[in-house]
């Protein structure tokens, strides 16, 4: 079983939407807390400017909603974490940050990282040390702002850094920074053919934070369309102690027309497991 206040709804599949219809929607599904998606159409956030978290927080404050953590977008977009070229990395540093500032302002204790990639010709240890470093750099401004980093780990087609656990194991011992943590995607995890038991084996206590979809393995699909065994995945949450969030980032385009109609789905399945 999981507790209703762990579930965290993420509005990456409104973005065809408002960000006020995305809260109307989840305060309509049940859920309270968010994961803000730092996307233009809902909360601009760039490497000078982000908009206003006031009256970010006022609108959630008049919903009883809070934002308990954030992703700044990386994949798609110009900021990255090991970018080659000097302005392009601190561009994407100043983006990161600004961020973590977001997260500060909103009273979140969690943004959500990855490792970012190199360049398919350069040599492999040296995107890994630019990568390493702006981690490190990251996470000491992030110690700053009382936020910690969660990792998360990328699909093969998506990074050719971390990929997979013992990458995201090696990334997190060289930064060794205690602002830095660990956080299991599990589309990714999935994608490599890794297991819950392999993380949180790995990682214990370091392991806070989970985006928890039902993959097929690498689709997020809403609950109940994917082959994840989620009951299954649940009794491994509940026997190694987990308490963190598990962000639904339902992520997949097919939803982006109707996203309502996905959460409710997704809410359907969940919710039989759900205590109060």
């Amino acid at each position: 079983m999981i507790k209703r206040e762990q579930l965290v709804a993420m509005n990456q599949h409104y973005r065809n939407f408002s960000l006020d219809y995305f809260l109307e929607c989840q305060q309509r599904v049940g859920y309270s807390n968010i994961e803000l998606w730092c996307g233009a159409s809902h909360f601009w956030l760039d490497s000078l400017n982000h908009d206003d978290c006031r009256a970010l927080k006022k609108k959630l404050r008049d919903r009883k909603m809070k934002v308990v953590s954030v992703t700044s977008p990386s994949c798609s977009y110009q900021y990255q974490y090991a970018a080659m070229e000097p302005f392009h990395l601190e561009r994407s540093y100043e983006y990161f940050s600004n961020g973590i500032r977001v997260a500060h302002e909103l009273e979140a204790r969690i943004a959500v990282v990855n490792s970012g990639w190199g360049y398919a010709s350069e040599k492999f240890e040296e995107m890994w040390k630019r990568s390493s470093e702006h981690l490190y750099r990251l996470a000491e401004f992030a110690r700053e702002y009382g936020v910690t980093l969660a990792m998360e780990s990328l699909r093969e087609d998506e990074s050719n850094l971390v990929n997979s656990l013992p990458r995201a194991k090696r990334m997190w011992e060289t930064v060794n920074h205690p602002n830095l943590k660990i956080m299991i995607d599990s589309i990714a995890t999935g994608s490599a053919g890794e297991t819950l038991d392999d993380w949180f084996d790995t990682f214990g206590g370091d392991l806070i934070h989970m985006h928890f979809l039902d993959g097929d393995p690498y689709v997020h699909n809403v609950w109940g369309e994917g082959n994840t065994p989620l009951e299954r995945q649940l009794k491994v949450i509940n026997r190694y102690g987990y308490h963190g969030y598990l962000v639904q980032e339902i992520a997949d385009e097919r939803y982006f027309n109707d996203p309502f109609a996905a959460d409710l789905k997704n809410m359907r399945v969940l919710r039989r497991f759900l205590v109060d």
